[in-house]
């Protein structure tokens, strides 16, 4: 079964941390023995947001992509899905970008972007991140950037994103709107969890919700198992949203997870724990993989 994951913070840990690649919770062996197809490795716009050196990080963790051990595609993706562990690259905090769209285009020149989380935890040039409120919206480059993405075929990503922000980008984004590693806020009230209303406004869109394994955005008070995941997706599809539910592990960002699914190897078990719940061989391929990978082929598509 194809498996795909949205969001890690592998090249962040690397190329910054100064992580050895063996010692991170993703690598090569990792990915395969787990099942995973596709890994999205993001670049982690760092700790301290517009204080810090965003744009150098960037550079220096797209040099640092031979050091993941997996080949990783900056070309088009390819008609089949990818049986063996293979890496796209994203974004996680536009303050990367600089507030300039020639920024923009030289990470895409390099990397192909496939989706840009348009904040972390800090305001930035676009927007305003969850951490800090749900007030206010985008801000003019932020628009400007959505227009951008849109032409060249990048997701914006909504997790770190204020409300306010998450509704611009729904109102604006030619594209689908996504939120690569976020949970249910009804099952767990943490700023960074989504509402029952952002979660149809993504059904609505045809967007992406990747499940993030983070402890403390499954349950409140930390402690969360292998079953806490399981409620949260069991909730996303209970809304209608089983076609654009995946995951988002946050692997190499998160230091607490349920017992289980702490690396990629966690997967099947994840899945095995869903096929025992009732769901489908069909809803399951869809859920590992088959919903992000078919995102991303529509987002390609539709690049000027």
């Amino acid at each position: 079964m194809f498996i795909a994951d949205a969001h890690c913070d592998t090249l962040y840990a690397i190329a910054i941390d100064g992580k050895r690649p063996e010692s991170c919770t993703i690598t090569p062996d990792k990915l395969e023995r787990g099942g995973v197809g596709l890994q999205t490795f993001a670049l982690f716009a760092g700790r301290k947001g517009t204080l810090g050196t965003p744009y150098a990080d960037g550079v220096a963790m797209l040099e640092a992509v031979p050091k993941l051990g997996v080949p990783v595609l900056t070309g088009d993706l390819p008609e089949a899905m990818p049986q063996q562990p293979t890496g796209i690259i994203s974004c996680e905090g536009g303050e990367m970008l600089e507030g300039s769209i020639a920024r923009l285009e030289e990470f895409h020149r390099k990397a192909r972007l496939r989706m840009i989380a348009l904040t972390w935890n800090f305001e930035n040039e676009i927007g305003h991140p969850a951490k800090l409120g749900p007030k206010p919206g985008l801000k003019p480059f932020g628009f400007e950037l959505l227009r951008a993405m849109d032409a060249l075929g990048i997701l914006a990503d909504t997790s770190h994103l204020n409300e306010a922000g998450f509704w611009d980008v729904c109102e604006r984004a030619a594209l689908p709107p996504i939120a690569s590693h976020s949970d249910c806020r009804w099952l767990c009230d943490v700023p960074r969890n989504l509402t029952r209303e952002q979660v149809m406004a993504l059904i609505d869109r045809g967007g992406f919700i990747g499940v993030n394994f983070y402890s403390c955005f499954l349950r409140e008070d930390g402690r969360a198992t292998l079953d806490d995941a399981v409620r949260h997706i069991d909730a996303l599809c209970e809304l209608g949203a089983e076609h654009i539910v995946g995951f988002g592990s946050d692997f190499d960002g998160i230091d607490a997870w349920p017992e289980g699914l702490g690396d990629p190897t966690g997967f099947p078990v994840l899945l095995d724990a869903l096929a025992r719940r009732g769901y489908t061989q069909a809803q399951l391929e869809a859920l590992a993989g088959g919903n992000l990978w078919n995102l991303l082929k529509r987002a390609e598509r539709a690049a000027c």
